[in-house]
């Protein structure tokens, strides 16, 4: 096995419309686009060496008549293992966030990996383990053997119950919104919120397009980003590990949709990670959202409306919107810290929380106008008193 870490061991769009009829929203990919997608996956998650180091060559003789370069398969990276073992077992929202976020350090064995932060002294496991189910207990066993009393954040319920038998309390510090294409549909009233939106800025004139990147289209992707972050009350930076920083380039298998006005200005976007599972990407989550403070305010659910109807109409599985923090907190499945548990829940109903750190009532209300299925993650730590945790995660996160 290996551990990448710094730390010390004691601590498609076709031309068609997103419901099928020929006049809805404009999708915008080209054959360009696609072939670009295509060449992004030589660069992008694996750090391919491209010196004569790692694709070394030799020279063969034919028959006295010219020398030609034999390529030498160079060997196999730990970030070639990890890509592949996201491959087959990324089916989490925070699966290709562990896959690509700068400065995360990695425990890796021949089954999978784990992607972990230190920070002030506290080991912060990111998600659930990159593994195959079997594989997935000896992998935490030996991580936890290899850096003592670790705290896991945003793990399912598998890898809680796992960790319940190792000494862990487990509590609840969410849910993440699951949409099941194959049977989601925005008929029926419940619904009625999110066609008004979509009905609205069509009505309007603004347009949604899924594309990649130009020059011209990075620039206004930064200057979106700014006005978003200007208009924050507390946060200047962006947010980071739980949620994996916005990078204005290309990333291979991630989509990206934006949405204009009439005029043609960027005024939001989407960012989409994919989820992988068998070698095939099975569905998408919502990795990044930015919108400018003067952008209507049916942008987001227009958006995600958008793209869910775009995947539903390619046969994908799910669509998961991501974590509502502190939102659903129930604990009856494992044992839990009960000074967590009231904490946590107290945190989702203060005022003074959601109005100066987070919102994270409203950020839970725009997911459930979704209807979709919520399914509850889990906070792991082997100790009582998690008031240092709490807080170094809280500043590691950027939330502070």
């Amino acid at each position: 096995m290996t551990s990448e870490s710094p730390c010390s061991s004691t601590s498609s769009s076709v031309d068609s419309t997103l419901d099928g009829s020929p006049a809805y929203w404009p999708m915008v990919t080209t054959a360009e686009q696609s072939w670009q997608r295509v060449s992004r996956s030589i660069d992008q998650l694996v750090s391919i060496d491209r010196s004569s180091d790692s694709n070394d060559s030799k020279t063969v003789e034919t028959h006295g008549t010219r020398a030609v370069s034999e390529v030498v398969p160079r060997p196999a990276t730990d970030a070639d293992r990890r890509m592949a073992a996201l491959r087959q077992h990324g089916d989490f929202t925070l699966a290709y966030n562990t896959a690509v976020q700068e400065g995360l350090e990695y425990f890796q064995t021949s089954d999978g990996y784990l992607a972990f932060r230190c920070f002030k002294g506290h080991v912060f496991v990111l998600g659930d383990p990159v593994a195959s189910p079997a594989g997935m207990p000896e992998l935490l066993r030996d991580f936890i053997r290899q850096y003592p009393k670790p705290t896991f954040a945003q793990i399912s319920s598998a890898t809680a119950a796992e960790l319940e038998r190792l000494g862990y309390y487990i509590n609840e510090m969410g849910v993440d919104t699951v949409l099941d294409l194959s049977q989601y549909s925005f008929a029926g009233k419940s619904m009625e919120r999110i066609r008004y939106a979509g009905n609205w800025l069509k009505k309007h004139g603004y347009t949604i397009e899924e594309a990649d990147y130009t020059a011209a289209s990075q620039q206004e992707a930064r200057a979106v980003s700014e006005g978003w972050r200007a208009g924050m009350n507390c946060r200047k930076a962006e947010m980071r590990f739980l949620n994996r920083p916005i990078c204005y380039h290309d990333e291979l298998d991630v989509r990206k949709f934006f949405l204009r006005d009439s005029a043609g200005k960027l005024v939001a976007f989407f960012y989409f990670d994919p989820l992988y599972g068998a070698g095939k990407i099975l569905g998408y989550a919502t990795a990044i959202k930015r919108r400018l403070p003067e952008a209507p305010i049916y942008a987001e659910q227009g958006l995600m409306r958008a793209a869910v109807e775009k995947f539903q109409s390619e046969g994908l599985q799910r669509v998961h919107l991501g974590l509502s923090p502190m939102a659903g907190i129930e604990n009856k499945s494992f044992r839990c810290n009960p000074f967590l548990h009231y904490s946590f829940r107290y945190a989702f109903s203060a005022w003074w929380v959601n109005r100066f750190f987070y919102n994270l009532q409203g950020h839970a209300q725009y997911k459930r106008h979704f209807k979709g299925r919520e399914v509850p993650y889990h906070y792991a730590s082997p100790v009582l008193f998690n008031d240092l945790r709490i807080y170094n995660l809280m500043r590691l996160t950027g939330v502070c």
